[in-house]
């Protein structure tokens, strides 16, 4: 059975000592946080390009690349900053057929006074962790994408909202591969896993184990079933209504899923040493509640 933190996200028990689940968690509270600090309008991935090029100008494609953000939302995100004149484009110094993003005076004031307000925001969300914890939050997080915190202004390293999305995506990634290398689809592993918890259940039942509404697994539940995955059966105490449990397709397909979680779990395990990865799923359990 999942249990529902005070932000709405669920928690699953057998998930519960998997970092890359907890980090997930934990970037959406954060998220959250740090969107509700900022000005109507703009979000953390403004502060975020904003942030780096105050460092230096760059090519909106090194932007993208070093941000990670692909070339259509990166489009649309400056084209937003630079309507709101906190960015402009100018000749690049290295090669004057090209040009390089600079922030504006105003998108300095802008990103002074938002990166004051998600600090914020964080340090109060942060207070279960104690002293210190945020930081050591910070250092543990830093340790799974090395590469960011190396490649990124310094004050990049302080931002725990940040931290954690690229933590998540590392870490999402490298369990897609797990799990594709198995033959196995990610995305329904969440689905199998509330149903094995909740079965028999009704498509309103499942869902609400989820955290979404009825008509978004709608084409998923489809999907499963046509695979030979999930069972749908007419309820007995309702005719008009379906019953879904897990065919033993879909049991053996679980189990292989869970395992490749194990396994994507020890693997960070032996990067981060036993002792690093159980503080870190602590701090991470703690943030999100």
């Amino acid at each position: 059975m999942t249990v529902t933190d005070g932000a709405g996200a669920l928690i699953e028990p057998r998930l519960a000592g998997h970092t890359g689940y907890l980090v997930r968690l934990a970037f959406l509270r954060l998220n959250e946080a740090d969107l509700a600090a900022l000005p109507a309008g703009r979000s953390p991935r403004d502060l975020a390009i904003l942030g780096v090029l105050a460092d230096r100008p760059l090519s909106q494609a090194a932007l993208g690349q070093l941000l990670e953000v692909n070339r259509t939302v990166m489009i649309s995100v400056i084209d937003g900053l630079e309507g709101a004149e906190l960015v402009r484009r100018e000749r690049d110094a290295a090669d004057r057929r090209r040009y390089a993003l600079a922030v504006t005076a105003g998108g300095r004031a802008a990103l002074s006074s938002m990166r004051a307000s998600v600090e914020a925001a964080e340090t109060a969300l942060a207070a279960p962790l104690g002293a210190g914890g945020r930081d050591r939050l910070n250092a543990l997080l830093g340790r799974i994408v090395p590469d960011v915190t190396a490649e990124l202004p310094e004050a990049f390293a302080g931002w725990t909202g940040h931290l954690a999305d690229r933590a998540a995506q590392r870490l999402r990634a490298r369990r897609e591969e797990s799990l594709r290398g198995l033959g196995l689809e990610p995305r329904c592993v969440r689905m199998l896993m509330t149903l094995e918890s909740a079965q028999p259940c009704t498509q309103e039942r499942l869902a609400a184990g989820m955290g979404v509404t009825a008509p978004t697994i709608v084409q998923a539940i489809d999907d499963y079933h046509s695979a030979g995955l999930i069972l749908r059966d007419r309820n007995p105490a309702d005719r008009r209504e379906h019953v879904l449990r897990l065919s033993p397709r879909g049991d053996d397909y679980l189990a292989q899923a869970l395992a490749a979680e194990d396994g994507a779990q020890r693997d960070l395990a032996g990067g981060l040493g036993r002792a690093g990865t159980a503080e870190l799923n602590a701090l991470l359990t703690a943030l999100i509640g």
